[in-house]
């Protein structure tokens, strides 16, 4: 028998995050291409972003049969949010990554654990045709209540949070206030001494 959801923002009943949400004005398309094996992960951030962004769709898949559709996108003005060695940082001062962001109308960010992320990379050559950006200096991670196997691991919600802030200056706060909520909500009927295991 499935869990009883929230219609609207797709959470349980008692973690339901509907009075939180914010409404994010964004210009940056954001293409989130989500494993399958994250739609049903009850602590996932990207369907924050749909909800909160104006600009962001969610695709599902993990293989360029799943993404057909980037070959419509521009390749000038289209970045992917990943780590590749020859990424250029978008907190960089060079002119070149500031004439870069002005220009970008796209950014694709993979959702996913980094096993199913380089996964999806090695499965979508069309991936490799875009420019790679990343951060230079990785803001402090919020997301307490999903383990990550890197120290530099951010959530989907803060990658776009930080690379809206990079590229637009969106105040990034709304967005972090909503992962604030979901780490409360979702930790709230842990015992104490569980509860701080995840507030380290």
């Amino acid at each position: 028998m499935s869990r009883a959801l929230c219609p609207h923002c797709q959470f349980s009943p008692l973690t339901c995050l509907c009075d939180d949400l914010v409404t994010v004005n964004n210009k940056l398309k954001i293409i989130i291409l989500q494993h399958p094996s994250e739609t049903k992960v009850t602590k996932n951030t990207a369907k924050l972003l749909n909800l909160c962004l104006s600009q962001c769709n969610i695709i599902h898949g993990e293989s360029q049969d799943d993404f057909q559709f980037l070959t419509d996108l521009p390749i000038a003005t289209t970045a992917l949010l990943y780590p590749n060695d020859d990424a250029i940082f978008l907190d960089s001062k060079d002119e070149k990554v500031n004439e870069l962001k002005t220009q970008l109308t796209h950014l694709i960010v993979l959702d996913g654990t980094w096993k199913k992320a380089f996964k999806i990379m090695q499965l979508t050559p069309r991936l490799h045709d875009f420019v790679s950006v990343s951060f230079q200096s990785i803001p402090t991670n919020r997301y307490h209540i999903r383990k990550a196997p890197r120290v530099d691991s951010l959530s989907t919600l803060e990658a776009v949070a930080h690379s809206l802030m990079l590229v637009e200056q969106q105040d990034p706060n709304p967005l972090y206030t909503v992962l604030d909520a979901l780490n409360h909500k979702q930790t709230q009927f842990m015992p104490a001494h569980v509860k701080a295991r995840y507030n380290k």
